[in-house]
């Protein structure tokens, strides 16, 4: 636990180091041109050289996959009953199943990394190649349905085209183009390629800070504390039961209970804004959920011996 501890602490230092950033630097301007550095040309480069010369015969890498699959798929349907049940209004239920159900990726990039290095990068590569596709058509399906800004809404073969265009989703794709074509990155190229991946670590999570709003909503405090619960203990505790189920040990296994421990992402709110979601309540959910993963990862990693 302490390992894990002490990889956590550097990671969530540079998310703080980027709340404080943008309060003394507070130009969106700024702050939209890095994330968008990050997202566009880092990671996707990062992944490109990674991924490319990854072994992906590694005994329980799909099986590992599949239980962070089905643990995500067991708490989106659980989402529907307990809104009934709670008789949770449309727009706050779209956050809520928002909150629950998406990871932030570049937290997830940079603890597999800190962790497990460059083979824990591959591994999250490509879980998230997959899972990005799977909870980006959850999300925005539900937001179709009770989001309440009609023009925000997207067909399915929208939603489709829109996920092949994700810098994330082709930089994976391209490094699993040329890793079975057997193309070698190497000399000044990899060099470069180099210098730009490892700046996508330390700007990624700093945009991470720079992203959260300290506030809660306290009209709302129940459901935001429903998708913390379902994020943080629930999903990661169904992962481990899913990965005793299927016998996965190893590498794989920690990849997977580490997609489970995951705060929300921050391009929730962005996406909670544009089809009509509860913004204010997505806005408390990922702040949150990402100052208390701080406690939670180091405490379920350690504690199921992932460290």
């Amino acid at each position: 636990m302490l390992e894990t501890l002490l990889s956590v602490i550097p990671i969530f230092g540079l998310v703080m180091t980027g709340f404080v950033a943008k309060r003394l630097l507070p130009s969106n301007d700024l702050w939209k041109g890095i994330e968008a550095l990050v997202y566009y040309l880092f990671f996707p480069i990062l992944l490109i050289l990674e991924v490319s010369k990854a072994n992906f015969s590694e005994p329980g890498l799909w099986g590992g996959l599949m239980a962070a699959f089905i643990a995500t798929i067991i708490i989106a349907i659980a989402l529907f009953p307990m809104k009934r049940i709670f008789n949770i209004e449309n727009t706050l239920f779209t956050s809520i199943f928002q909150g629950s159900v998406r990871y932030n990726s570049y937290v997830f990039l940079a603890l597999s990394q800190s962790l497990f290095g460059s083979s824990g990068i591959v591994i999250a590569g490509v879980f998230m190649a997959y899972m990005i596709i799977v909870i980006n058509i959850l999300s925005i399906s539900v937001l179709n349905v009770y989001g309440s800004n009609q023009s925000g809404k997207k067909s399915f073969g929208g939603i489709i085209i829109a996920l092949f265009k994700n810098p994330l989703i082709v930089g994976v794709l391209i490094g699993i183009a040329a890793n079975l074509l057997n193309i070698s990155i190497s000399g000044p190229f990899k060099q470069w390629m180099l210098y730009l991946g490892n700046t996508a670590t330390p700007l990624s999570l700093m945009s991470v800070g720079a992203g959260l709003i300290l506030v809660m909503d306290r009209k709302k405090t129940s459901g935001v504390c429903l998708a913390l619960i379902l994020k943080l203990l629930v999903t990661p505790l169904l992962t481990i039961s899913l990965l005793s189920l299927f016998n996965i040990t190893g590498l794989p296994a920690a990849i997977a209970l580490l997609f489970g421990t995951m705060p929300s992402a921050g391009n929730a709110y962005i996406l909670s804004r544009q089809m009509g979601g509860d913004s204010d309540a997505m806005a408390s959910m990922i702040t949150w959920s990402t100052l208390l993963s701080i406690i939670t990862i180091p405490i379920i990693m350690g504690g199921f011996g992932f460290s």
